[in-house]
């Protein structure tokens, strides 16, 4: 009985292991990167906490994670230059946005009208990068597009250039 005992540690250790590689390499899967042109305009020359470098879609603890990485660090009580999510539920690359991620809060936008809030959001930064994180469950998305962008005056950046990116939640 006591030469059983290691050995079942050791093959519960073994499957333990072959769990937790599976389940990494299922969350970096399901994570996308989007990599954006650095200072591709004069005035994102100018503006480095606007000049978005890298965007990322993925998931932590069953909530939805954007992060947007910009070229010089941010400064947090600046939030004119925090980056919006734009979120399309239905339609094309090119259509419409319906929600808005900013600040603390999921925004649903709605034609002639001021936008609504629909769900929670979290926003932190560090360095140089902003990070949302909200519950697709509050915004009813399952499979949706979406795009990082910063604006502020006549200067702006979308990630990725060429309008959403396709993501599950």
């Amino acid at each position: 009985m006591r030469n059983q005992l290691p050995a079942a540690l050791a093959a519960l250790a073994a499957a333990l292991a072959v769990a937790l590689v599976a389940a990494a390499s299922v969350a970096v899967a399901s994570e996308q990167v989007v990599r954006d042109d650095r200072a591709e305009t004069k005035q994102l020359k100018r503006h480095p906490r606007l000049d978005i470098l890298r965007a990322t879609a993925g998931h932590r603890d069953g909530l939805l994670m954007h992060t947007v990485t910009m070229r010089r660090a941010v400064e947090p009580d600046r939030g004119k230059e925090r980056p919006l999510i734009g979120l399309n539920v239905r339609g094309g690359r090119r259509s419409e946005l319906e929600y808005l991620v900013f600040g603390g809060a999921v925004f649903k936008l709605r034609s002639n009208r001021d936008p609504k809030v629909v769900a929670d959001a979290e926003l932190t930064s560090r360095g140089r990068r902003w990070v949302y994180v909200f519950d697709p469950d509050d915004v009813g998305l399952t499979r949706y597009g979406w795009v990082a962008i910063t604006a502020k005056g006549r200067t702006g950046d979308v990630a990725p250039a060429d309008r959403y990116r396709q993501h599950r939640a």
